[in-house]
């Protein structure tokens, strides 16, 4: 390492820690689930996005022990060589066909799909607006397409209507996500989707957190009529409400084609493990087998909102399983963590960069598997932390 590197590291480590910002990896020790050994220590963990309770049920496990067998474990290329598997087809067909889009094809994660479809689809003469909250995955997507691009105000539908009007742009992009994994919040996508429909702009929805949550777990773009699904791009993980792992991006079949001409993150990347493929198509039938998961889960959410309010806990206006507790001053959240974690709840603190200045915050996220106990016995640790 060179000295101006080795003294920017080391400054910057400095500074981060000066600032209560240092983020710090654990090690768990057993399978993803509401109760998790972490470093050695047994905790109910509220951090989890396994939002259905799926990434460590019998028949996944069972599913992923079958296929093992016939498909092995690594892809051994990418798809476009001898990566591509039937289970990766499976699958594509599968979700399109579960959430009312035309067409899908894997990534190898969220994060890559966005960056992938973002850069192939737009060009240097577009205009995409985008919400001022978007995940991170998107902004880079945006910033690495090289098209003109405007954050609006985070949920703000008029001013990015009044955006659209204004421009006269080769094509004009609305990128949103459809439930912000921070805040929780959800955009209002039937009136975005209607403002792109006016202004001849194309809607581009990151569904990673409402996908398993939103409409019976088919998503926020459910809610579309089947013509405008046919005109929307939407993406959404594997790794959450399927427990498993990879990202999708749902178009119709032209566009699906040309991403897999051009998006160079699907071109040039090793394609998932098959037995990745099998564990999210057997989750996907336990979501169709069992529509009442997503309601049993927003009865979890329903429950934790309605405690917190009698314990005086101040929340945010979230109805989804990402309920954000609100902090402010970075040292204080760490404490109010760290509090926690003395008392047996794994509970992350996020701050800056990753939300904005002064809004350092607990992501309390709930999951189909979390009992009413296991909420009781969160908020009574939780009041306790924010009053010391």
């Amino acid at each position: 390492m060179s000295a101006a590197l080795a003294t920017r590291v080391a400054n910057g480590l400095s500074a981060a820690r000066a600032a209560h910002r240092a983020r710090q990896l654990d090690e768990r020790s057993n399978a993803q689930r509401v109760e998790v050994i972490i470093d050695g220590r047994a905790l109910i963990n509220f951090t989890s996005n396994d939002y259905l309770g799926l990434a460590a049920h019998p028949r996944v496990v069972a599913r992923v022990q079958e296929e093992l067998q016939t498909h092995g474990f690594g892809s051994g290329s990418a798809a476009l060589l001898s990566g591509r598997s039937s289970l990766h087809a499976e699958l594509e067909r599968e979700l399109a066909q579960f959430t009312g889009m035309p067409s899908a094809l894997l990534f190898s994660s969220g994060y890559l799909a966005n960056l992938g479809a973002l850069t192939a689809l737009s060009s240097a003469s577009d205009l995409i607006l985008h919400d001022r909250l978007n995940h991170a995955s998107l902004i880079d997507g945006v910033l690495a397409s090289g098209a003109h691009h405007r954050r609006y105000p985070h949920l703000d539908c008029a001013r990015a209507t009044a955006l659209l009007q204004a421009a006269n742009h080769e094509h004009k992009w609305l990128v949103t996500e459809s439930v912000f994994s921070m805040d929780g919040d959800v955009a209002p996508i039937s009136s975005l989707d209607e403002s792109c429909s006016s202004h001849g702009a194309t809607l581009y929805l990151d569904d990673a957190h409402g996908f398993g949550v939103l409409n019976d777990g088919r998503g926020a773009a459910s809610d579309l009529p089947p013509s405008r699904r046919d005109a929307l791009v939407t993406m959404f993980t594997l790794g959450k409400s399927l427990g498993s792992v990879g990202g999708v991006v749902l178009a119709n079949s032209a566009v699906c084609e040309y991403l897999v001409q051009r998006a160079r993150t699907y071109i040039y990347d090793t394609a998932l493990p098959p037995v990745c493929a099998a564990a999210a198509l057997e989750s996907l039938a336990i979501l169709r087998e069992s529509p009442t998961r997503p309601r049993a889960l927003a009865s979890r959410v329903a429950s934790f909102r309605h405690r917190a309010a009698v314990l005086g806990i101040p929340l945010s206006s979230s109805t989804t399983p990402i309920q954000p507790i609100f902090i402010g001053d970075d040292a204080r959240a760490l404490a109010v963590s760290h509090r926690l974690l003395a008392d047996g709840f794994y509970v992350r603190a996020i701050r800056p960069p990753t939300v904005p200045e002064g809004t350092a915050r607990l992501r309390i996220t709930l999951t189909h598997d979390h009992s009413d106990a296991h909420i009781e016995q969160l908020l009574t640790a939780l009041a306790g932390a924010l009053h010391k």
